[in-house]
C-alpha cells in the first residue's frame, strides 16, 4: 500500500517499508522477532526483540528495538498496526483481533541479589507491547507462590510468569501438582520465567537448549510454548514427582515463539 513517501508491504514472514526516493532507507522486520505492533500519530511502530551477534561478532543475544515506518496518516497507521497484529497471530488481516491474553506475574523481590523488580521493569514494556493484561503479585513470604498456585482459576489466567530464582518455579509447579484438578490446571496454564535469582540454573539450561544467550530469551505470544509432551498426564502418575518436574523443566521454554 502506498503511504505517500513510500510503500508498505507485508507477508506472513516480513513487514517491509520501501521509500520512493533513493535517499530513503528500506526497512524490513521479520515477524518472528516482532512482539507487538502499534500506531503513533502517522507511524506504524513494530516492537521487536532482535537477535544480534554470533560468530566473530561474539555471543548471540537479543535486544529490544523498534522499527518506525511512516504512513500517510494516523488512520493508515492504525489499520496497518491491526493487520500486522493479526498476521502475527495467524489471523486474517481484516478479521477481528485475537482475544487478549491474561498473565499472572509473580515477583519474588528477595530472590538472589534482589534484582527481580529491576528485571521485570525492563521486560514489562515488551509485555505491554504484546497487549497482555497483566496481574502483578509481589510475594511476601516463603510458600506464598504455592498458596497462589492453589487458588489460580485456569479459566481466568492464560499464563503465569515467575520473576525470581528457580525456587519460584519450584513452588509454582509443586503447587499446581498438589491441586485436585492438577491435570486440568497444568494443561490450561503456560509458565514463563524471567531470571532474577543468583544462578538461574533453569533459565540457563533452557536458553542453552534453544541456542540463546542466558537472560536474553524473547517473550512472544505467551509465557511458555508447551507441546503435549511437556505436560504430565494422570497416566504418568506412577512416575516420581522429581522425575515429572525434571521432564517438565526440560521441555518448557521461558517464552513462546509464536502461537497464542
Amino acid at each position: 500500500e502506498e503511504t505517500g513517501g513510500g510503500r508498505l508491504d507485508v507477508s506472513w514472514q516480513v513487514v517491509q517499508y520501501v521509500p520512493l526516493t533513493s535517499t530513503g532507507r528500506v526497512q524490513s522486520v521479520a515477524l518472528a522477532d516482532c512482539v507487538g505492533a502499534s500506531a503513533e500519530r502517522s507511524e506504524l511502530v513494530l516492537h521487536c526483540v532482535t537477535l544480534h551477534g554470533g560468530g566473530c561478532l561474539g555471543s548471540p543475544h537479543r535486544e529490544p528495538s523498534q522499527a518506525r515506518m511512516p504512513c500517510r496518516d494516523g488512520g493508515q497507521a492504525e489499520r496497518w498496526a491491526a493487520a500486522v497484529w493479526n498476521i502475527m497471530h495467524g489471523v486474517a488481516p481484516d478479521a477481528p483481533p485475537p482475544r487478549q491474553k491474561r498473565w499472572l506475574v509473580l515477583i519474588n523481590p528477595v530472590s538472589g541479589p534482589g534484582h527481580a523488580r529491576r528485571v521485570y521493569a525492563r521486560c514489562r514494556p515488551l509485555f505491554e507491547a504484546h497487549r497482555v493484561a497483566l496481574t502483578e503479585v509481589v510475594t511476601t513470604h516463603a510458600g506464598h507462590v504455592r498458596e497462589i498456585a492453589a487458588q489460580i482459576e485456569p479459566a481466568e489466567v492464560d499464563a503465569v510468569v515467575c520473576v525470581g530464582g528457580d525456587g519460584v518455579v519450584h513452588e509454582l509447579v509443586n503447587g499446581l501438582f498438589a491441586r485436585e484438578d492438577a491435570d486440568a490446571a497444568v494443561s490450561a496454564l503456560s509458565i514463563g520465567v524471567l531470571p532474577g535469582g543468583s544462578a538461574n540454573s533453569l533459565c540457563v539450561s533452557l536458553l542453552k537448549a534453544n541456542n540463546e544467550k542466558s537472560g536474553s530469551r524473547r517473550s512472544k505470544g505467551g509465557a511458555v510454548g508447551e507441546d503435549d509432551d511437556s505436560v504430565p498426564r494422570r497416566s504418568r502418575r506412577r512416575e516420581s514427582r522429581p522425575g515429572r518436574l525434571r521432564r517438565r523443566a526440560s521441555s518448557a521454554v521461558a517464552a513462546d515463539s509464536g502461537s497464542t
